[in-house]
């Protein structure tokens, strides 16, 4: 089934290798998008939607402004192959746009606008109310064959699992971070008041609540004014 001399297997697995070196969200992201290109001859364009809660649907990746324009259509209008990939199928294939104007109105007519006639669209992961999909696109209809099928599945998962991990890596980085900021704070209040630890983080939430600010931005601003050299 894999034909020039298993040259995009071999790539798959060297991509595996380039996951296990990045560590942030935005290089895991760089390199999605990156080696989906390299990896399937008939992708011309490509990007990474996620879904953050309440519907709320980003495009943080993409090859150009063309994959930029068709994720704003289907975010404004719930609708494209990117969107059921990332809500409900794990595979979307679309062999010709222009058999779906019916099924997606914006989004095919703007596709075809920009001459993009084919996609291939997976789900990276998908839990409790955050999900990602990986999209690949094409100026020729039926562009995307078995292999594509198959050795982007395989991605997707690989990539998926690459891109949790660097998510959860930043969401403990940005916790530790808060937790030391809150913690600056509350020296303050006590040194400052000659309080407790309790009565200082009480006042820090008193603060948020009152202001409508979350604590770790009460906490920021009361670290930064605070700091030699805030006033002048």
């Amino acid at each position: 089934m894999f034909t020039e001399d298993g040259e995009r297997l071999r790539e798959f697995l060297s991509t595996g290798r380039r996951f296990a070196a990045v560590k942030s969200v935005e290089e895991t992201l760089s390199l999605i998008i990156e080696a989906a290109v390299d990896t399937s001859p008939a992708t011309d364009l490509a990007g990474v939607i996620l879904l953050e809660g309440r519907g709320k649907i980003t495009s943080p990746a993409t090859t150009d402004e063309v994959v930029n324009e068709l994720d704003r259509v289907q975010a404004e209008h719930d609708e494209g192959p990117c969107v059921e990939s990332i809500y409900d199928e794990e595979l979307v294939l679309v062999d010709d746009i222009g058999e779906h104007l019916d099924r997606w109105p914006h989004f095919a007519r703007r596709a075809l606008d920009l001459g993009v006639h084919s996609s291939l669209s997976f789900q990276l992961f998908s839990e409790a109310k955050r999900a990602g999909s990986l999209n690949l696109f094409s100026r020729r209809a039926h562009a995307f064959g078995e292999e594509d099928r198959v050795l982007g599945a395989l991605f997707a998962n690989q990539a998926g699992l690459a891109l949790r991990g660097a998510q959860r890596i930043a969401q403990l980085d940005q916790a530790v971070a808060s937790r030391d900021l809150i913690g600056t704070a509350k020296g303050i209040l006590m040194e400052r008041f000659g309080i407790g630890d309790d009565e200082a983080f009480q006042r820090l939430v008193r603060s948020s609540q009152e202001t409508n600010i979350k604590l770790v931005e009460v906490a920021r601003w009361l670290v930064h004014e605070t700091a030699p050299g805030a006033a002048d």
